[in-house]
């Protein structure tokens, strides 16, 4: 078990490392002496990406110009329509949305087709934590936008499609209805 945890490590360390923003030329050697100065050293890593993609995300929002409400997770999300209705979700129903999935650049990854909206049950489906966090976040007929950290939405490995690893991603959505 311990070699297992030891080399999740390691993989994270590495894709954190090779994400960087320094030149692919760079070579770094890294001289750990102990399993402790190792984990810091990860952690180090982990915390410094944070703080790169909070950055961003910070520039993506002021670049709205719209007040965003931040949740405990480091979701955001911004009602811009209000159906003034008190029929919210609850984990177990089903949501109904209408949805334009983004990165920060403008890039759509994902939409709803027109009519055919997406349906998801809340806390159980196979949809990203931050999708199910922020639709218990509005009231049915809401329109918002949802900011979802990379660790609310695709991870550390991306979707291996339309979304890259380690991106945060904008939900634009309406709440059309729950089951």
């Amino acid at each position: 078990m311990k070699i297992a945890i030891f080399i999740s490590g390691s993989i994270l360390f590495a894709v954190l490392f090779a994400c960087s923003s320094e030149s692919v030329s760079e070579k770094k050697t890294l001289a750990v002496k102990s399993r402790l100065e190792y984990q810091e050293l990860v952690i180090n890593s982990h915390k410094a990406y944070l703080e790169k993609e909070k950055r961003r995300i910070d520039h993506f929002v002021d670049s709205l110009g719209i007040d965003f409400t931040a949740t405990q997770s480091g979701l955001r999300f911004a009602v811009l329509s209000s159906s003034n209705s008190e029929d919210s979700l609850i984990p177990g129903d089903v949501a109904v949305i209408d949805y334009t999935l983004t990165l920060l650049n403008g890039d759509t990854a994902y939409q709803s087709i027109v009519g055919k909206p997406q349906e998801f049950i809340v806390n159980m489906d196979n949809v990203e934590a931050g999708l199910h966090e922020g639709v218990q976040k509005l009231a049915v007929g809401d329109r918002a936008i949802l900011i979802l950290p990379a660790h609310l939405a695709h991870g550390i490995t991306g979707d291996q499609a339309a979304i890259p690893i380690q991106s945060p991603v904008v939900y634009y959505l309406s709440l059309l209805a729950k089951k």
